[in-house]
């Protein structure tokens, strides 16, 4: 399925579908990884490790409140380390590297095209464990610990990756994120840069002057900027 560009930069839905993890909590995902989705959940919970979704598709006008609010101080900005930040000492280009560290700009959010998961152990969140998808949680000792060993045998047998398995000088290193290799892939060549920069400068983003400036920076060091394909 080729998404067409308001697919792309999550304005439009109708390339999702339901999914159900093993909590039972429904998320929009891209109808064509339901099936790899299916087996890549099935194969954990036999080997007993149940996979939770706590963030699959994302809109853009959702990207763009959680942007909007990081920028103005409503939400914590936080540095690569987990500290938290006070962005009212910061310049433009040092906020705005800062929140992109964690947050995409709207209209350039991996999780727009419904490919993309932030997943978590279920086990941990039905025991009542508050999620802060931190590395550490994924770290030996960590609530995700047998999660990310799971992960690391058998991810890419499902057709799934980790764009941001580790820091690359863009993105926070994420072991939560899994993407649909193939599909994303797909996605990523065909997308229209152009019609999205438009867009996010039409929209009632912070800063828009300031945002459309750094438009080409951000898609090469953050959009752009993600792991090989590797267990």
């Amino acid at each position: 399925m080729q998404l067409s560009w308001q697919q792309a930069i999550g304005i439009n839905t109708t390339h999702l579908s339901e999914f159900s993890d093993a909590l039972g909590r429904t998320s929009l995902v891209h109808s064509e990884i339901i099936a790899d989705l299916t087996r890549l959940c099935t194969h954990a919970k036999n080997d007993g490790v149940a996979i939770a979704i706590v963030s699959a598709h994302r809109s853009f006008d959702r990207q763009l409140a959680i942007w909007n609010d990081k920028w103005q101080g409503y939400r914590p900005v936080y540095s690569r380390h987990g500290r938290p930040l006070n962005t009212s000492h910061l310049s433009d280009i040092e906020k705005y590297k800062a929140i992109s560290l964690w947050s995409a700009l709207p209209g350039l959010s991996r999780h727009h095209w419904g490919t993309d998961l932030d997943i978590f152990a279920a086990e941990a969140i039905h025991s009542g464990y508050e999620v802060a998808l931190t590395p550490e949680e994924f770290n030996p000792g960590g609530p995700c610990e047998n999660l990310e060993q799971w992960l690391q045998q058998n991810l890419l047998e499902y057709g799934f990756f980790r764009p941001y398995r580790e820091y690359r000088h863009g993105v926070s290193q994420e072991p939560w994120h899994i993407s649909h290799l193939n599909t994303a892939s797909k996605i990523f060549e065909q997308f229209d840069f152009e019609r999205c920069r438009n867009y996010i400068k039409s929209s009632e983003i912070q800063s828009s002057d300031f945002i459309e400036s750094q438009f080409e920076h951000y898609c090469k060091q953050y959009f752009a900027n993600i792991c090989e394909v590797t267990q």
